[in-house]
């Protein structure tokens, strides 16, 4: 998917804002140009640095007072555009003087009500249940230089020429502004139901994740669909060892909303932390809608570890090439698990129609249950879904006859989490499987994505007894939120400081390894997920909307211009 293309990238596109310093040198260039044109020191001041001035003050006390999540970058930032859309529209009038012979007062004013309709844009996100309010900070430029107007001029004779056209031109722009939000985002609203200045406020501001972002999904992810839950339980001595559960869902879409954070969302639910979540072949179309698919989730690994016979055997790690990608390969007695991992060839995601295709294809091949895997091992920026896996097919039910579990389960496991900005509260869990005099390592980070630098350094730093070790990761979008983007475990990070972790980790399940049973079992359940291509879709009528934005917003500008002087020519002449 492209980078313009998913919810972190918008995320971090609109919620980034420069620092303040950035604006100083600029701001002091436009006060000289502005010198240049009036040559007046007095005209200068009141017409141009006062008004600015008051105008910064009144946005901080007004906007911080009723809006706390917009900082004091984002008011410079969006004060310093005003600024300059003030300060083009006035070149703009001055430089065009000769022709549409306008006074100065005139052109003043008309550039002081533009900025205007971009404010609105912008605060009527930071308030979308509070339209009016928006508006009225929308017009705090104008506000600041009628204060300025009323405390160096004579009312008596500004008011009519300057004032009234000035107000009824600012509220113009904020009208015209208004119908260029709903004209752009009337699909949007009517799709899903919400207003898209609510859903950008939550990108916003994400440490806020309660109604508005689950009442927006639930839009989104509401489509019935039975899925399979394939368990692989451990035991020693009747005990559980550890836990391997791959549900046909997605951990996304970000934060703790919808199934973002179900390794530990599941954990909780089963009351244990010996559990490992892994990444099935689903996209971001299979994020389930909240909290009831967690407990069917959870419900359904109970009822399966009841119902699941052991077996006290295990395969040897398989791992082969097909077209281009590597696919894993683990047998727990007749049931087994498989992981497609990029080689020469990049993807991220596999769709759930072409994973349960292969899962139906083994286990009419005789496997008694099955798991197809995403490893999500190998981060590349904008890389493809995978939405078919035939070629794998056959080569793996090939893999899956000739490789026998004719080896003693002898498993180990262990888990640890160190605070590492990448990696989730399920940590680094790994499965240590002896065979004969050496070891085969699965690793489970939960992150979402992991660096293949990382890889490369545990690889090099693992225990000698280790012959086979694979990483997967278990999607985790929760991450992202730090870091508005996509947060692959490494990219934010010291990548040794993983390396070292996953290692200490291999070192600890070797060490417990001893015999154990596996037993595996699959239940079917109802959740609610998005339909195929639901995120796909939810992007398309986003960017459809920018790009509506983009080809009407000149056309709507410059009615609104026309619109605004043609009324303040009119107050000017008539009233």
């Amino acid at each position: 998917m492209q980078k313009e293309k998913t919810l972190a990238g918008l995320s971090r596109y609109i919620k980034k804002s420069p620092k303040w310093y950035y604006f100083l040198i600029p701001i002091i260039a436009i006060f000289l140009i502005d010198g240049i044109i009036l040559r007046n020191l007095d005209a200068l001041s009141f017409m141009s640095i006062l008004p600015f001035i008051f105008f910064l003050l009144l946005d901080a006390l007004t906007i911080k007072l009723t809006n706390k999540k917009f900082n004091n970058n984002r008011i410079m930032y969006l004060d310093f555009i005003s600024l300059t859309l003030v300060t083009l529209f006035f070149w703009i009038g001055v430089l065009l003087y000769p022709v549409i012979r306008m006074p100065l007062y005139y052109i003043l004013a008309l550039a002081i009500a533009f900025p205007a309709f971009l404010r609105f844009l912008v605060l009527y996100i930071y308030y979308p249940s509070n339209i009016y309010l928006a508006a009225t900070l929308s017009m705090n430029y104008t506000f600041s230089y009628i204060i300025i107007a009323l405390i160096f001029y004579d009312i008596s004779k500004i008011a009519i020429k300057f004032i009234i056209p000035l107000i009824a031109a600012t509220v113009i722009y904020v009208l015209f502004s208004y119908i260029f939000l709903v004209f752009t985002t009337i699909g949007f609203t009517r799709k899903y139901k919400s207003r898209p200045s609510e859903l950008i406020d939550f990108f916003l501001n994400r440490d806020n994740e309660g109604a508005i972002g689950e009442k927006f999904f639930t839009h989104v992810y509401n489509k019935k669909r039975q899925i399979p839950v394939i368990t692989t339980n451990i035991r020693k001595e009747n005990k559980d060892l550890v836990t391997l559960v791959f549900p046909y869902v997605h951990p996304g879409p970000f934060g703790n909303l919808c199934t973002s954070n179900l390794p530990v969302k599941i954990s909780s639910e089963m009351g244990r932390d010996n559990i490992m979540v892994f990444h099935t072949a689903t996209t971001n179309s299979n994020n389930c809608s909240g909290k009831n698919d967690i407990k069917n989730i959870a419900e359904s690994v109970k009822d399966s570890i009841k119902k699941m016979k052991y077996s006290d055997t295990v395969s040897d790690f398989v791992k082969f090439n097909v077209d281009g990608y590597d696919v894993s390969l683990q047998k727990f007695g007749n049931s087994g698990i498989s992981a497609v991992i990029p080689f020469k060839k990049q993807f991220d995601d596999i769709s759930i129609d072409a994973g349960l295709k292969v899962v139906a294809a083994l286990k009419k091949n005789g496997a008694e249950n099955f798991a197809l895997l995403d490893a999500q091992n190998s981060f590349t920026r904008d890389a493809k879904e995978l939405d078919n896996c035939d070629m794998i097919i056959n080569p793996l039910i090939e893999k899956f006859k000739a490789t026998g579990s004719t080896y003693p389960a002898i498993i180990g496991y262990a888990r640890n989490y160190e605070k590492i900005d990448g990696l989730a509260s399920m940590g680094v869990q790994v499965l240590a499987i002896k065979i004969n005099d050496y070891y085969n390592v699965i690793v489970l980070t939960d992150s979402n994505n992991i660096g293949r630098e990382v890889i490369k350094m545990a690889r090099s730093g693992v225990d000698k007894r280790v012959k086979n070790m694979d990483i997967y990761t278990t999607d985790n979008h929760v991450v992202n939120v730090s870091e508005l983007d996509i947060n692959p475990l490494g990219m934010h990070c010291e990548p040794q400081v993983v390396a070292d972790l996953i290692n200490r980790t291999v070192l600890q399940a070797i060490e417990d390894a001893s015999p154990a049973t596996a037993g595996t079992y699959t239940e079917n359940i109802t959740v609610t997920m998005g339909e195929e291509n639901a995120f796909h879709n939810l992007m398309e009528i986003v960017i459809a909307s920018l790009r509506k934005a983009k080809y009407s917003i000149a056309f709507i500008l410059l009615i609104s211009i026309l619109v605004s002087s043609f009324s303040f020519r009119y107050m000017v002449l008539h009233l």
